[in-house]
């Protein structure tokens, strides 16, 4: 039987796909990522430092709160992606998905509302404009995360990185230039809300038609959902905790020193985050695969690997960037390492999607170990005053990329435990 494609050409093929598909999808995230980093760059120019300070809160609020918008988008991911019947079922399966998000979306829109008082005093805002715009701008952002799940599970990559991008645009578009035409807190809010709607109307467009989900269906992804859920809660608590430690245990000038660094770390943390939604499909439908797993772990790595290079020969202009050298200049010998803390994250969350795509039910037990290990660690040596100074800062970045790539090889071995049993 003849053949186009000949022995040597044969492996190119699903390699040139991949690279295809993450190009498309680490454009899509890069966009989203810039675009959020100029709103925020508009209201801090826009805004008065007191009103900086609130919508800052208020963002992390909704970091908090998308906890649950990535649990969607996993489940939704996982079970397209190990799905073997035929359309119609997917179909459903997509449907399933879909009413999940909405139902989520409707019961975290509630609770917003009804915290609405309890938020404005921890807060410290007295706007309750502002405040009570958290519940649809979270709504929405839930919503869209069932969407990006179907989207994922189902390698639409192209659809994938477009709604991607529209949290971005919006973001940008709409928040920014809600507080360039007016700059105040409750016009942030209104923009940031108007924003979330863009994604998940053209996510609703892009997967208008789906239907034939059963109420077991819906039953079985939201309680999917919560698990994993669960596990990415586990996972961002860990991933930042290392920053109240800092507050805690350290004095006022090294503990500004460390959020500095923390923001290198951020950024390495999110920067391969386009290979785990591109294999994360793959580590589904073939739990277990070690090879894929390990090739994965290796492209984030490289990538922690490029970014730790890149501290290590520019400490200046990454001080510049993060802070300034006027401020932050005894830093720049130590951006570094926060480079290999932010990398070692990464992989463990790229560990943690492994683990969820596994449906490994111990992942987030042994997350919360972790952390509790990683408190007492830093408790003893930092509040002790073993180490103060930068010293205390060193030791503190150093602890926390040892716990994370400590987690990731123990999640590595029960992965691969859990699919030889």
């Amino acid at each position: 039987m003849s053949s186009d494609t000949t022995p040597e050409q044969e492996p190119k093929a699903p390699r040139l796909a991949f690279l295809r598909s993450a190009t498309v999808v680490a454009v899509g995230m890069a966009i989203m990522n810039v675009a959020a980093y100029g709103f925020t760059l508009i209201s801090s120019h826009r805004l008065i430092p007191e009103q900086f300070g609130a919508i800052t809160a208020l963002l992390g609020l909704l970091l908090i709160g998308n906890v649950a918008s990535l649990g969607l988008q996993a489940t939704g991911a996982r079970r397209l992606a190990t799905h073997t019947g035929s359309g119609k079922d997917a179909e459903a399966l997509s449907d399933a998905m879909l009413k999940a998000g909405h139902r989520s979306a409707l019961g975290l829109t509630a609770v917003c509302v009804v915290a609405t008082p309890l938020f404005m005093w921890l807060l410290h805002i007295d706007s309750i404009v502002a405040v009570l715009l958290l519940a649809p701008t979270l709504g929405c952002l839930t919503l869209m995360g069932s969407q990006l799940g179907v989207l994922q599970g189902s390698q639409r990559w192209t659809e994938l990185a477009a709604v991607y991008t529209a949290v971005g645009v919006g973001r940008l578009v709409l928040g920014g230039g809600a507080l360039i035409v007016h700059p105040s807190l409750d016009s942030a809010m209104i923009g940031l809300a108007l924003g979330a709607a863009v994604p998940a109307l053209l996510g609703a467009f892009l997967l208008r038609g789906s239907a034939g989900a059963s109420a077991e269906h819906i039953k079985a992804a939201l309680r999917e959902t919560v698990h994993g859920t669960h596990t990415l809660l586990a996972f961002f608590v860990i991933a930042n905790a290392d920053v109240l430690f800092a507050r805690a245990l350290l004095d006022g000038t090294d503990s500004g020193y460390y959020a500095a660094g923390v923001i290198v770390a951020k950024a390495c943390l999110f920067l391969p985050q386009f290979v785990i939604v591109i294999v994360f499909p793959s580590l589904a439908s073939s739990p277990g695969d070690t090879v894929r797993l390990r090739r994965a772990i290796m492209a984030v790595a490289g990538l922690g690997v490029c970014t730790v290079i890149g501290t290590l020969l520019l400490p200046d202009l990454v001080v510049t960037i993060i802070g300034g050298k006027e401020n932050y200049a005894p830093l720049g010998p130590y951006t570094w390492l926060f480079a290999v803390s932010g990398s070692a994250y990464a992989v463990l969350q790229l560990v943690v999607y492994a683990a969820i795509a596994q449906q490994e039910k111990r992942a987030a037990l042994l997350i919360w170990v972790g952390l509790a290990v990683l408190a007492v660690a830093a408790g003893i040596v930092l509040g002790a005053g073993i180490a103060t100074g930068l010293t205390g800062v060193k030791v503190l970045v150093a602890m926390t990329s040892t716990c994370a790539l400590v987690l990731s090889a123990a999640l590595a071995v029960g992965l691969h435990r859990q699919a030889t049993d």
